[in-house]
């Protein structure tokens, strides 16, 4: 345990040590995670905090010491700090240990370990976040969008999430002053780089957004009420793997009764032996062949038990898209939460003119696959 206790703790006076919670900064604790679970960047999760004046980590501990900060800071939160914290499994009530070593004995440079070599004591104390916000976190990290903040420190519901599907390059949202839409999307790579490597793909922020509003009413509508929607979206999501878990079905039963019929033949030898029945070279050849037989079957079986695993996170995953979509029925406008739970990315056709129908592509999360590159759709 390190000298000082992570902030949002303090040490009891046990032998153990063990952490406790420390009200104060374990609220401050508590919301900064509900910020990033709503969308919030790291860097903005920091502003909001200087802006309210809360007192940062190592100011707080110095302050409940009663002594000053002794290095050089501007005593205020930064990204790093916001990140770090909500990275921080021992919010979860873990006791992470062997994070870092040292090169050897003699060099003691402290290099990180990789994660799969760390010691976790799981329930070491009480927690400060629950395991569903953690997850939610977690979700928000691997989002394609970061969520551009505009001068009026506004973040558009779609920010980050749109690519251009010819290229594959992000969307760049742009201010449109004159326009009837305080703003457009338009491709990335168009406005780095000119037209000669791509089109401009533009289209109104309010378009887009309503756009897409509609079609997550249509979801809304859908789960609500067709009796096969939950069937049909599992349809989606495994595309035509239906046939396969109906062939891995019948194999699982296969060995399980090949399985149980080893086991029966293996403790008949065993008796036939001990009654002398059948020679012991007979026994042992046998033996060791159904032996090899059953070690092959177990390992097959192992594997496809991991697939049905599979198959149920599948359906878990369908059961929370529902969940989030009815969550979200009456909505009369796009929100930035809204999105972050729903969409994975949305992939938009090139403008041609007002009169010809656009082709906006919406992928949703927990349903679709999400993206190989956040940097390009089409990697």
């Amino acid at each position: 345990m390190a000298t000082f206790c992570t902030y949002g703790y303090y040490k009891a006076d046990d032998d153990k040590r063990t952490p406790l919670i420390d009200p104060e900064a374990a609220a401050v604790v508590q919301r900064i995670f509900k910020m990033r679970a709503s969308g919030m960047g790291h860097k903005s999760i920091a502003d909001a905090l200087n802006q309210e004046h809360i007192t940062p980590p190592l100011d707080y501990k110095y302050d409940k010491l009663g002594r000053t900060y002794p290095l050089y800071s501007h005593h205020l939160w930064n990204a790093q700090t916001i990140r770090r914290i909500l990275d921080n499994q021992m919010y979860l009530g873990k006791l992470v240990q062997m994070k870092e070593t040292t090169v050897s004995y003699k060099n003691h440079k402290v290099i990180r370990n990789d994660e799969s070599e760390w010691v976790i004591v799981e329930n070491n104390h009480e927690p400060i976040i629950s395991q569903e916000l953690w997850d939610k976190v977690r979700e928000r990290d691997r989002s394609v969008s970061r969520g551009r903040i505009t001068t009026e420190r506004i973040t558009s519901p779609l920010s980050g999430l749109c690519y251009c599907d010819s290229c594959g390059a992000k969307m760049k949202m742009q201010k449109t002053p004159e326009s009837k839409s305080p703003y457009s999307y338009r491709c990335g790579l168009h406005v780095r780089y000119g037209k000669s490597f791509c089109t401009s793909h533009n289209i109104r922020g309010t378009i887009l957004e309503q756009l897409i509003l509609e079609d997550i009413r249509r979801q809304i509508d859908f789960v609500t009420n067709d009796d096969k929607a939950r069937a049909k979206y599992l349809a989606r999501k495994q595309g035509n793997i239906a046939l396969v878990m109906a062939e891995d079905n019948k194999r699982k039963r296969e060995i399980e009764k090949r399985l149980d019929d080893l086991g029966k033949l293996m403790q008949k030898i065993y008796e036939d032996r001990v009654l002398g029945n059948m020679p012991d070279k007979a026994c042992a050849e046998l033996l060791e062949q159904y032996q090899q037989e059953k070690e092959d079957l177990q390992a097959e079986l192992n594997e496809l038990r991991k697939r049905f695993d599979g198959y149920k996170r599948e359906e878990e995953d369908v059961d929370e898209f529902i969940r989030r979509l009815k969550s979200y029925a009456g909505a009369e406008e796009l929100t930035r939460q809204m999105c972050l739970e729903l969409i994975e990315y949305v992939t938009i056709d090139k403008y041609v003119d007002m009169k010809t129908q656009r082709d906006i592509h919406i992928y949703y999360k927990l349903i679709d696959k999400p993206l190989r590159d956040k940097t390009n759709a089409l990697a």
